[in-house]
């Protein structure tokens, strides 16, 4: 034989053996892939009937507290130990009501009211016009700020302010007394 033929008959025997490696290689992939999966969903099964059961365990471990609570605070009691105070309060509010509009109204209505009201309105219109007359007038006729500019030739003259009641009924001012202490006498 030749090296040739040897060299040949060697490597297709080792391309045999590795066919054969291959193959059972092949067939334990194959074989570990089998039991993955078959763990896999042995553990999947497992995994979803023990949610399904603890699921199961926590809806009715809620329905017995939820009962063992209502039993407890028994809520239908609280509501009538309470709805009385509840009327109190409102009858009171209402009554409370009633009184601060009655209280209201008797003083609109009352003449010292009425009178004081109009008091102060007709100082506060004479305020008004002393300010005006005796303050704003005199700055406005010294500086030229706030008045009306001159009109033209053509234009119409100016009426003059007439004086309203008020300004025609106001008091004279008062003034003041005033007091002086006593001299002290010079100590001897």
């Amino acid at each position: 034989m030749s090296i040739t033929s040897d060299i040949r008959s060697y490597a297709d025997s080792a391309v045999e053996q590795g066919k054969q490696v291959l193959d059972q290689a092949q067939a334990q992939l194959t074989d570990v892939t089998g039991q993955a999966n078959e763990f896999v969903s042995k553990l999947t099964g497992t995994a979803k009937e023990n949610v399904s059961e603890f699921t199961s365990k926590a809806t009715e471990a809620v329905t017995d507290l939820r009962a063992q609570a209502e039993k407890a605070l028994n809520l239908e009691a609280i509501k009538t130990a309470v709805e009385p105070y509840l009327a109190h309060a409102k009858d009171y509010r209402h009554s409370v009501t009633d009184r601060a509009s009655g209280l209201i109204d008797s003083v609109k209505a009352d003449k010292r009211v009425v009178s004081l009201k109009s008091t102060v309105e007709s100082v506060s219109d004479t305020v008004v016009e002393t300010v005006t007359e005796r303050v704003i007038k005199p700055v406005q006729s010294l500086t030229g700020l706030g008045t009306k500019t001159a009109a033209p030739a053509t234009a119409a003259k100016a009426t003059p302010v007439k004086a309203t009641p008020a300004a025609a009924k106001k008091a004279p001012a008062k003034k003041a007394a005033v007091k002086r202490a006593p001299a002290k006498k010079a100590a001897k």
